[in-house]
């Protein structure tokens, strides 16, 4: 199975454990690619920037240098309820100190080579029951919509991206201690596109969700 860049996706067996319906990231084929130098320079619990040297399919005889900011793997989610709004969050975000309102999401924690579709997906249902207090209702799915880069030019983070449908109030939102998140907030898919284009919604995460429904016109 081919995926959008050239890259080939070999899916799982149905009988496998985690028979796949998606293809992962760090299991697609990459020709002409090959780290040759690989130095860390920093490393928290967080994020981890590397000093690296990498032969690429049009530069194969001189490395190139790069610094690399490394981040686990994330998980964002488009929650739709049962009378097709769409449920979004008010979130402090330090770097930008701005509060942004987002679609919920959050990072895999694991390493990157040891992720599997089963748990990316109990990853998105944990960041949605978390940071909203939704959960899928009964007969619900979680359509997998692929994955998109934030920021391509000096990471290799890449997000999951799902639309959860339909979804309905569970429980309180629980999110852990380093964050700060206002209460859900329900928006209609007009309300959603006026924002987007009002410059009201920022965040790469939304962003990609909307364009990745918009695409496959289930928005």
């Amino acid at each position: 199975m081919s995926t959008p860049g050239g890259a080939t996706f070999q899916a799982a067996r149905k009988d496998s454990p985690d028979a796949c319906d998606f293809p992962l990231f760090h299991e697609q084929d990459r020709p002409g690619w090959r780290t040759v130098k690989d130095e860390r320079l920093f490393d928290n619990p967080h994020v981890g920037v590397d000093r690296v040297e990498v032969l690429t399919p049009h530069r194969r005889e001189q490395p190139v240098p790069w610094l690399v900011v490394k981040r686990k793997a994330a998980v964002a989610i488009a929650p739709v309820t049962e009378s097709g709004d769409l449920v979004l969050i008010l979130q402090e975000r330090i770097p930008v100190a701005e509060d942004c309102l987002e679609f919920p999401a959050g990072q895999i924690d694991c390493a990157v080579t040891d992720i599997t579709c089963e748990t990316i997906r109990k990853t998105a249902l944990r960041e949605l029951a978390e940071e909203t207090g939704y959960a899928l209702a009964p007969g619900g799915r979680l359509e997998p919509l692929g994955w998109f880069l934030p920021s391509q030019g000096f990471t290799d983070e890449h997000v999951y991206l799902f639309k959860a449908e339909p979804v309905r109030v569970a429980g309180q939102p629980s999110p852990d201690g380093s964050e700060h998140i206002s209460p859900a907030r329900l928006v209609s898919p007009g309300e959603l596109r006026r924002m987007i284009a009002a410059s009201e919604i920022t965040t790469a995460l939304t962003l990609a969700l909307y364009a990745r429904m918009a695409a496959k016109g289930s928005i």
